[in-house]
């Protein structure tokens, strides 16, 4: 009497399963890819938002700090990314003020632009007198 071998099982993945497991890895990683290069692009927008409000501001102090005003319009660039453009003009005043006031007021603005089509716009009004110009 001889016994039946038992059947021999083989214990691992199939071909199909390891394709099916690639495709899922894949999908996965693309995904998280899209993610990680969402977040960095906004990182940098954000960070470029920021460096214009800060060299708005510098330019728009830097013109608040002098002497006399004079209308008109100046610009130039910060480093090959980002430009400016100061305007000074006389405010319309006429229904805030009467005609005997010895203030008159300019409005500064400060435009940073880069990226072609992006930019940021910081205004303010000064009062000078009249004496002064």
């Amino acid at each position: 009497m001889t016994s039946a071998a038992p059947p021999m099982t083989q214990r691992g993945f199939t071909l199909l399963e390891v394709l099916v497991a690639f495709v899922v890895l894949t999908i996965t990683l693309g995904v998280l890819l899209n993610i990680f290069s969402l977040a960095i692009r906004t990182t940098q927008t954000a960070q470029d938002q920021q460096k214009a409000v800060l060299l708005a501001e510098s330019k728009l102090a830097e013109l608040d700090a002098g002497l006399t005003l004079r209308p008109g319009v100046e610009r130039g660039e910060f480093d090959d990314r980002f430009g400016w453009e100061t305007r000074i003009e006389e405010f319309d005043n006429r229904t805030l003020m009467d005609n005997q006031s010895v203030l008159v007021p300019y409005r500064l603005s400060v435009v940073v632009n880069w990226d072609e089509q992006r930019s940021y716009e910081l205004f303010t009004l000064r009062l000078v007198r009249t004496e002064a110009q």
